[in-house]
């Protein structure tokens, strides 16, 4: 994380691995998960209880750092319980379900909900 993020909004109990990269305004909620090879954009909502995950095939004792990042681009919102699996992107303005599975890209300015989010 930069130095520079003082307008980012955490909440308790937020994770976030020492790797992950966060663009500017964004707001985490409580509980969310954030491990290392995640990109996260500009103007960024993250809801309470999102899990990211960062590993395709556990326990793969760090394997998954040859994999591709999870990125969320910039204005995306993340509804409360959602998981979002390894190495997809989530597109610009994208709205993901509370609740919904990413298991697949999701492209700019769509909406998904649901297990797998569709």
């Amino acid at each position: 994380m930069r130095s520079d993020q003082a307008a980012m909004k955490y909440g308790a109990w937020v994770f976030i691995g020492p790797n992950v990269e966060i663009g500017f305004n964004c707001k985490i909620q409580p509980f969310a998960f954030i491990p290392d090879n995640v990109k996260i954009g500009n103007n960024v909502f993250i809801g309470p209880h999102v899990c990211f995950t960062n590993d395709k095939k556990p326990p793969s004792h760090g394997a998954w750092k040859n994999d591709p990042p999870t990125i969320v681009e910039d204005g995306a919102v993340i509804g409360a319980g959602a998981v979002i699996l390894p190495s997809v992107r989530i597109g610009k303005g994208a709205v993901i379900g509370a609740g919904a599975i990413v298991t697949k890209d999701v492209p700019d300015n769509a909406t998904v909900m649901g297990v797998a989010a569709k």
